[in-house]
């Protein structure tokens, strides 16, 4: 395996704050669109083009789009807005358009004659994207954004301005979401991909908010919160029985350093790189070492400053780093279903000292290192640079007192020492090492078909002695 060094410099930081806009689908279909269309820009394709004709120009082309006869449209002209520097804003319309039936971004981007992608959106919220237009929502507000007048707004027959941007209708039992499902009908989906895909209950929530109106919505979460738990806690299950068939994947990462070396952030970013739940981090103390105690279905646990001390013994710790398949560890953990792949222990003590206090007898080296294959060892050099030094554990075989041999320094970064300000660096070395991860897992049946290299051909720069402070 190659040695690389990796010296995070500072452009690291601009790239990573850099937010890449997610490119829409120009098929894709919902029944709500906002935009907004500008005089300027169309003058500059018709000089000619009087501010009468290009009102003109927008009734008739938001009117020829919207013909069913349930359509609602939304639609307002502003011409007294400002420019941070003061100076005013060219004249420009704003739409809201609640179709009947889905519509492709592409033909309603096409139909209205949209400038650019950035001008038309997907509604979230009806009741948001209708006060905009207005600038009768709290930031528009707190801005000191013109605050138009409602009869400014001009709408469809069956358009009440008014409703919308209170979020009063009269049946909420009849709204539909953007693939035409009614509220009902859209809890019993959210509940199957609660139970069966791992959808949280709480982006449900945020789901139902986005399709619904504020009263039609909260009135669906307060009906369905304690379901929508329960969804959970099948799939949690759902997940332990299927890992407990061998589908685990399960991989360790042993994080050693000072106090001050800025394991434990490190171990967070790499929790939250991982998965959008973050992490489960479990109560331990000498005495009492329980796991399940909060867990939430996390894919990742963090475990600090945990040894041997615990009262935990070896096989046990087997059990929870077992790569392949998930098991019930014990009557004290009886009722949690734990469905972690990720498992990051950090401590201050090398790691070899750390494996030598789990086996006072027997040393089963291999079994517990195949289940913790990585090791970053955090540390100042005599610059006060911090180095990361990534370690991977290659044997796929017991060799005894040799497995201690296996390991490879694959990856090197060198930081600045840690401050508030690091996280984007070490964001970056979190997501370095999950590809790492994923890019061994893709090739571990290959791997596994390699003879292991002599440990006598080592080099001398990877000796796995280093991992000794």
């Amino acid at each position: 395996m190659t040695h690389h060094n990796h010296f995070v410099s500072k452009k690291y930081k601009g790239d990573l704050n850099m937010v890449k806009k997610k490119a829409i689908d120009p098929n894709t279909r919902k029944r709500k669109f906002f935009g907004q269309i500008s005089y300027e820009y169309e003058k500059n394709a018709d000089p000619k083009l009087k501010e009468c004709d290009f009102k003109k120009s927008i009734d008739k082309r938001i009117k020829a789009l919207c013909k069913h006869d349930e359509d609602v449209y939304y639609y307002i002209y502003h011409d007294k807005d400002k420019k941070e520097d003061g100076t005013p804003k060219c004249l420009h319309v704003h739409f809201v358009i609640i179709f009947k039936h889905a519509h492709s971004y592409q033909s309603v981007y096409k139909s209205l004659q949209i400038s650019r992608e950035e001008n038309l959106e997907f509604v979230r919220s009806v009741i948001k994207a209708c006060r905009y237009l207005t600038h009768r929502n709290e930031r528009n507000m707190a801005e000191g954004k013109y605050p138009y007048n409602v009869d400014e707004v001009i709408q469809s027959p069956n358009g009440n301005y008014i409703n919308s941007i209170t979020g009063e209708i009269k049946n909420h039992n009849k709204e539909q979401s953007d693939d035409g499902s009614e509220v009902d009908e859209y809890c019993l989906d959210l509940s199957y991909q609660i139970s069966s895909d791992g959808l949280l209950p709480l982006e449900a929530k945020k789901d139902l908010f986005e399709q619904f109106t504020q009263r039609t919505a909260q009135k669906a979460w307060n009906q369905n919160k304690r379901q929508f738990e329960e969804n959970r806690l099948e799939y949690i299950q759902k997940e332990f029985e299927r890992m407990s068939r061998g589908e685990r994947n399960h991989n360790g990462i042993y994080i050693q350093g000072s106090g001050n070396s800025g394991k434990s952030f490190l171990a967070r970013l790499i929790a939250e790189q991982h998965d959008r739940l973050g992490a489960h981090i479990p109560s331990i103390n000498k005495k009492r070492f329980d796991l399940g105690s909060g867990y939430k279905g996390q894919k990742t646990m963090i475990i600090n400053e945990f040894d041997a001390s615990c009262g935990m013994s070896y096989r046990e710790l087997f059990q929870i780093l077992e790569p392949n398949s998930a098991n019930q560890l014990s009557s004290r953990f009886k009722d949690a279903y734990i469905i972690n792949d990720l498992t990051i222990m950090t401590n201050s003590e090398s790691y070899f000292d750390w494996v030598d206090a789990w086996f006072p007898k027997k040393r089963e080296y291999h079994q517990l290192m195949r289940r913790i294959r990585y090791i970053l060892k955090m540390y100042h050099d005599d610059y006060n640079k911090l180095n990361i030094e990534l370690w991977y554990y290659n044997s796929i075989r017991d060799l005894k007192e040799k497995a201690k041999l296996q390991f490879q320094k694959i990856k090197v970064w060198k930081l600045e020492p840690i401050t508030k300000d690091s996280e984007d660096e070490l964001t970056l070395i979190a997501q370095e090492l999950l590809a790492e991860i994923q890019n061994n897992h893709i090739n571990s049946k290959q791997t596994k078909k390699v003879a292991v290299k002599s440990t006598d051909q080592s080099d001398s720069n990877d000796n796995p002695k280093n991992l000794e402070d």
